[in-house]
Parts: structure tokens; sequence; C-alpha cells
């Protein structure tokens, strides 16, 4: 099968639990980083996509190529039926290419909120088993407005829409589920900018640390099956791709504009 393009934006280049979820499901990956100064791959190379966060904000396109890039990307997959799964820069990328907005919230969030999962979100065939009042972590400086027929599948009570699906294979994350202790707590949450933003959004860093090291557990806990399904979803697209022009192809992403 083809391979997943795995795009991160950050140096550290860690995917957490989506890359342990895709290696566990068989699924090959393409890594793709801004810093490598190397083009993204075109539809016809990949099973699917998955974008994590950055530093990068959403609202300035014209400064990053390589987001311009991605949007384009993930157009033509919506437009295909091809999977693809956006973690917080990665969800603004994708709202923009299905022809939402994204706009800035003039200061830093961050902090372990609590999800309520819609009714749509209950049904969701990747998303679905997520527990109301799941606390979930969101840091990040933009918010999500969603094209119109966009669907909402969880929020929280912070800003920005946490979780949603546009058409049939493509999902948006404003939560961060795939960090886990060595990414979070021994990553961002000692380097010097994380603290920083830390810190910027109210917190006190050892307090929060201290929060993050006891209520990961439970989020890692109900974010392996996702990314499982998730890679279930591209495993099944792949193996149906034989070739770029006889690919298999899922039913049109209804909100792309």
């Amino acid at each position: 099968m083809r391979p997943v393009a795995l795009i991160t934006h950050l140096p550290d280049r860690d995917a957490g639990l989506i890359r342990e979820c895709l290696a566990a499901e068989g699924c090959p990956v393409l890594e793709c980083n801004p810093l490598d100064g190397t083009e993204l791959p075109g539809l016809a190379d990949v099973s699917g996509i998955v974008s994590l966060g950055g530093r990068e904000s959403a609202t300035e396109l014209d400064r990053y190529p390589f987001l311009v890039a991605e949007v384009a990307l993930m157009k033509d997959a919506l437009e295909h039926g091809v999977p693809v799964l956006g973690m917080c820069l990665g969800a603004q990328l994708l709202a923009l290419a299905a022809g939402g907005r994204v706009s800035r919230i003039g200061t830093v969030y961050a902090g372990w909120a609590e999800l309520s999962m819609t009714s749509d979100g209950r049904a969701d065939p990747v998303f679905g088993e997520l527990s109301d009042r799941l606390r979930v972590l969101k840091w990040h400086e933009d918010e999500i407005e969603l094209p119109r027929l966009a669907t909402v599948l969880g929020d929280t009570s912070s800003p920005g829409i946490a979780l949603f699906r546009v058409g049939p294979a493509a999902w948006g994350s404003q939560m961060h589920l795939e960090v886990t202790p060595g990414m979070l707590v021994d990553g961002w949450l000692s380097e010097d900018v994380g603290v920083s933003e830390i810190e910027a959004a109210g917190h006190e860093i050892d307090q929060f640390r201290a929060e993050s090291i006891a209520t990961l557990p439970a989020q890692m806990a109900e974010s392996r099956p996702v990314f499982s399904r998730f890679a279930e979803l591209v495993r099944g697209v792949g193996l149906a791709r034989p070739g770029a022009a006889g690919a298999a192809r899922l039913p049109r992403a209804e909100a792309v504009s």
C-alpha cells in the first residue's frame, strides 16, 4: 500500500500515539516536515494524510509556502475521499481546505478542558467512543470557524471547535489527543517556549506539569482506539488504490468549496 503522509511541523517531529497506531496497523509512513525543504507528495502517492500541530499560524498562509501546499493537498484529498486527520494546526488547515476560516483568539489558550460529544460525534466511526466529560488537552492561539456543511462531533467550553468531520473521511481535532508523556511532559513542557506559553495562558508550570502527568493516562487510553480506527480506514483505502488512474474513490466530500 502507499504510505500515509505524516506531516509534522515542530523540530521534534514527534507524532506520539498516531505514529504508534499507524505502525501497529501496518501502515507505512512518509514523513514530511517544513525543515526538510522538500515538497509534499502528490495525492496519488499516499493512502492518507495526517497533519499535526506547529507554531505557524493558519491565519498567515502567505508567510508559509509549506502550509499553502498542505491546504492544496487536503483540498485534493477531500475531493477524492482520501482519509485526512488534522490535529491542532492540521485541523485548522483542514478547515481552510474545506472552505472554513481560522481567526486569532488574541491570547494563548492552554488547558485540560472537558469534552462534550454531540449526537453526531457519538455516531462517528472514528471518534464515536470518546467519553463525555473526558478531559482533553487543548493548546492553541487560533480558533476554527467551520464551513457550513461540516459536522461538529465534540466541543469544550474553551475557545473554538474541538472536533469535527468534513465529508466522509476527513477529521479535525483542536485537541492534542496524540500526546504521550515523552512528547508533552518531557518535551513541550520542558522547553523554554512551551513553558513561556503555559505561563502566558495563566498556569504555573509545575502545577500544569503535575496536572498533565495525572490527567494524560485517561486521554491516552481513549485516544489509542481512535487512531487505530483511523489507521484501519487508511489501510483499507490504501489497499484499494492500485494506482492513480484506477484508484477507488469514496463519496465526495460535500463541504469542499
